[in-house]
């Protein structure tokens, strides 16, 4: 076989290639094998001609390094996601309407904090700037007549200001025992999520059922509760 019949062979193979990708249904496929077809035509622009297609080599290699970095974006995306035992557990209480990949850079978006009894989170009638979750232990909520309910792993502290933007409608803190929360900065929150339009739907819904569920306790005497969708 001649040299110009394998040079042929390797331009037609890439076309096939090619076309592959253009009716490949996953995007991680269709950039495989169109970095696959690039390094196929490349001998055909480098040897088929008398002089070599430098013009057409260059934009080949700008294609495939292009590519070349979203394979590896799309590798960084695809790989397992590796939770805490604290996430994996808040996840499977309250989070398991987002995926995990989701979940895990929502948590990223937060900072911990392990506090002992008896510390204040949210004093009455004020403007929060923050959402808070419990991680674990449980928060005291002390109700305008006195009346103390609890929340436990996996409820939300200050999600109607959040929501609604109002002023907060009880007294907050630790209680009697040490608890690690979660704290959103609500400012740097919402503009995440602003940004993450299919995130910030879902995560409107888990806040607004923990707060029905909540409302739906208090009303029937019942320790406040967390509520999963």
């Amino acid at each position: 076989m001649s040299d110009l019949n394998i040079f042929i062979i390797l331009l037609n193979a890439a076309y096939l290639i090619w076309l592959t990708a253009f009716v490949a249904k996953d995007i991680l496929w269709l950039r495989i094998l169109t970095v696959t077809g690039n390094l196929i035509v490349i001998p055909y622009y480098l040897y088929h001609f008398e002089d070599p297609l430098w013009n057409s080599i260059l934009w080949v290699g700008i294609y495939t390094a292009i590519n070349g970095v979203m394979l590896f974006l799309l590798y960084l995306e695809r790989r397992p996601v590796q939770l805490t035992e604290a996430e994996e557990s808040i996840y499977n209480l309250t989070f398991k309407s987002i995926n995990p990949r989701a979940f895990k850079k929502l948590v990223d978006q937060a900072r911990w904090e392990n506090l002992g009894p008896d510390v204040n989170l949210v004093t009455r009638d004020t403007d929060l700037d923050e959402l808070l979750l419990v991680v674990d232990g449980k928060a005291e909520v002390v109700l305008k007549n006195g009346e103390i309910k609890y929340i436990p792993m996996g409820g939300f502290i200050g999600e109607q200001s959040f929501i609604t933007g109002s002023t907060t409608s009880a007294d907050v803190g630790t209680g009697a025992e040490a608890t690690t929360l979660l704290r959103w900065d609500k400012k740097s929150l919402k503009n995440y999520l602003e940004h993450h339009e299919t995130l910030k739907h879902t995560f409107d819904l888990i806040l607004t059922a923990d707060l029905i569920f909540k409302l739906r306790s208090m009303d029937q005497q019942q320790d406040v509760t967390h509520s999963q969708i």
